[in-house]
């Protein structure tokens, strides 16, 4: 059986590593996709969600224009070449007869079945994708009601309380990396959306279309943040000071 990747390299005479982002959380889907190779990211407005990487197919670096509506089409794909499952997603202006761009990545994890994208359909942007990034650790006991994440090259602390009990009696200790778009800005992050592979902050409420900074913890770590994997917790007592 022919191989997906395989037939999407003779249609795109461009191919680079990407990353796919699906978000969906009380009904709210989204998708964001980052291209750090060529410095460009899709997004329909909501950001940071489970993340199957994968490969970006593409024919004119012109075609990523951010003044243009985009339309996208997502799949949960079981490749013929291997009877794996992929994350599909196909990116035109007019008809998925003429896509100018498409993702396609492994979806061990069923991201696309579990946040209910499966021939989904969406309008974004393409944008400049702009990230700064610094080590973090987040620790919490499992005594006590607050979350401190601390990072260290910037200086910078934050303080989860957990006024809801969604961790309560877990003991968190993790390192990782937090992203951000402007330094300056990373204080601001009030409201944070929670779950076991990241946290997201959001300068007015978790509803925001941008976010203010993001964590991830460290690839191949066996512990995670503390939540079940498919639930995410909203927290809006949040601190920030220097250090």
């Amino acid at each position: 059986m022919a191989d997906k990747f395989s037939l999407l390299k003779k249609d795109y005479p461009h191919v680079v590593p990407a990353e796919a982002l699906f978000f969906n959380v009380n009904g709210r889907k989204a998708l964001r996709l980052e291209v750090p190779e060529i410095g460009k990211e899709f997004t329909d407005g909501l950001y940071i969600g489970k993340d199957p990487e994968g490969s970006f197919y593409y024919k004119h670096l012109d075609s990523l224009d951010p003044s243009r509506s985009i339309k996208y089409k997502s799949y949960r794909y079981i490749n013929p070449f291997d009877n794996k499952v992929c994350c599909w997603i196909r990116f035109y202006t007019t008809s998925e007869d003429s896509c100018h761009a498409e993702f396609l990545g492994y979806d061990p994890d069923e991201t696309v079945r579990g946040c209910s994208m499966d021939n989904y359909q969406g309008t974004g942007k393409w944008k400049e994708l702009v990230l700064g990034s610094a080590t973090a650790s987040i620790r919490k006991y499992d005594d006590e009601n607050t979350l401190t994440i601390t990072v260290g090259p910037l200086r910078k602390k934050a303080v989860i309380t957990d006024s809801i009990n969604a961790l309560r009696g877990e003991s968190v200790d993790v390192q990782g990396l937090l992203h951000f778009k402007d330094v300056n800005a990373i204080a601001s992050g009030a409201y944070a959306s929670y779950n076991d592979d990241r946290i997201v902050f959001y300068q007015n409420t978790s509803n925001s279309t941008d976010f203010t900074a993001f964590f991830v913890p460290f690839e191949g770590l066996p512990k995670k943040l503390g939540i079940q994997t498919a639930s995410t917790k909203e927290f809006s007592s949040i601190t920030w000071s220097n250090i």
